[in-house]
């Protein structure tokens, strides 16, 4: 069963989310900052991982970068109301998929269906 880590600093957002993702079956964890979610995917490995960008302690795109120089290689959805082409000039990448906020349901679970799919989930 897949296990996916959304990463949302907005409480309802993050449950509406999790509620969509649990309907079709996978296990859902939630973390409210991106420190927090480092911490949860050391001690309980996702198969994937929704996180927006904007948030407090640590924002999403930091948690990629920190994801993926510690040699996570599992696929990252950056779920945010910021335009991909108006990310910050310095960031390098390192999602898999973006998907604007505030997104229809079936497309955020097509997507999150598609990205496990493809990493043999």
């Amino acid at each position: 069963m897949a296990r996916v880590l959304v990463v949302e600093d907005e409480f309802v957002i993050a449950l509406n989310a999790s509620m969509l993702l649990e309907d079709e079956g996978m296990l859902v964890d939630t973390a409210y900052d991106g420190a927090e979610a480092l911490e949860m995917i050391v001690s309980n490995p996702p198969s994937l991982i929704v996180t927006d960008y904007m948030m407090p302690v640590m924002d999403g795109l930091e948690l990629i970068t920190a994801l993926r120089r510690q040699g996570w290689r599992g696929p990252i959805i950056l779920a945010t109301a910021i335009s991909e082409d108006r990310l910050p000039s310095n960031y390098k990448g390192g999602h898999d998929a973006y998907i604007s906020k505030p997104y229809m349901a079936g497309d955020f679970v097509s997507l999150v269906k598609e990205l496990l799919a493809r990493a043999g989930q």
